[in-house]
């Protein structure tokens, strides 16, 4: 099969976590399809727009995906035995079609929700209803003031939000940019709002560290899409170890440290509602 370019025949894979979780090899077949290398960095695109920054590791004839090939796994669900296909759309980017075990052509899933003062709600269309938008946006910025029982020291700064609003100002320092956002069970990537590096002239540095209550940190890479919006890599790790829940909402703020802004984001863990 070829795509729709004609020329460079798409390539399969079969999901095997055992040989595919950490890196995925590319088959050497396809490879001598280009009349290129692939580069260094690559994107991998679902119908929906939705797009994944990759790091290509070329060893010897092989080339592997890694950096951000998990990320893309876990965002998007994929099992054991599930068939990918891979159609090259231009140098650099994969159109990439997932199908499970019923052999139908699996249901593309949305990253995570991010919401706050400041921030924007990502949608699957960007080009969707601004209205709607807008409407979220004012919703989320009317928060109120949350009830009080604020722990000290180095116990674990997660509170229960409940039905009741969280008030940001209680656990970051004023004069920080930050951003809210509201966990889901793919949550990955971290995506950090256009709004918030606008409206505080922040570029962030290509490496950064999450910080989570404890002091705890895990190493983040900041990637950017080529439609300008910026996600970090390496954040469900802290996800993972602090045992976020569905509706469970992090606080990221981001301090000032040695001049530079944003090289470490500190992450207030407040309890959801999971009820939903």
């Amino acid at each position: 099969m070829e795509n729709a370019r004609g020329k460079i025949p798409d390539f399969f894979k079969v999901y095997r976590p055992e040989y595919s979780f950490q890196r995925m090899l590319v088959p050497r077949a396809f490879l001598a399809q280009l009349d290129r290398p692939l580069p260094g960095e690559i994107l991998l695109r679902r119908r929906n727009g939705w797009q994944w920054g990759v790091k290509v590791i070329l060893e010897a004839q092989d080339a592997y995906f890694e950096d951000g090939w998990q990320e893309f796994v876990r965002d998007n669900l994929v099992e054991a035995n599930d068939f990918m296909v891979f159609s090259h759309e231009s140098p650099g980017v994969f159109r990439v079609v997932l199908y499970g075990h019923s052999a139908v052509e699996k249901k593309e899933c949305a990253p995570p929700v991010e919401v706050g003062e400041g921030s924007e709600v990502q949608e699957h269309n960007s080009d969707g209803d601004k209205e709607k938008e807008e409407k979220e946006k004012e919703a989320n910025e009317d928060e109120g003031r949350s009830k009080r029982s604020k722990k000290k020291g180095n116990v674990r700064d997660r509170k229960t939000a409940n039905d009741n609003h969280v008030d940001v100002k209680r656990y970051i320092d004023a004069k920080n940019p930050y951003f809210v956002m509201i966990h889901t069970p793919r949550s990955s990537g971290l995506y950090v709002p256009s709004r918030v590096l606008i409206n505080y002239e922040l570029k962030l540095p290509r490496a950064v560290e999450f910080q989570d209550p404890t002091g705890r940190t895990w190493r983040g890479t900041v990637k950017m899409w080529k439609d300008g919006r910026t996600w970090i890599s390496g954040w469900g790790a802290l996800c993972h170890h602090n045992n976020l829940k569905k509706n469970d909402r992090c606080i990221c703020e981001l301090p000032e440290e040695n001049g530079v802004t944003g090289r470490i984001i500190k992450v207030h863990i407040i309890e959801g509602n999971n009820s939903t």
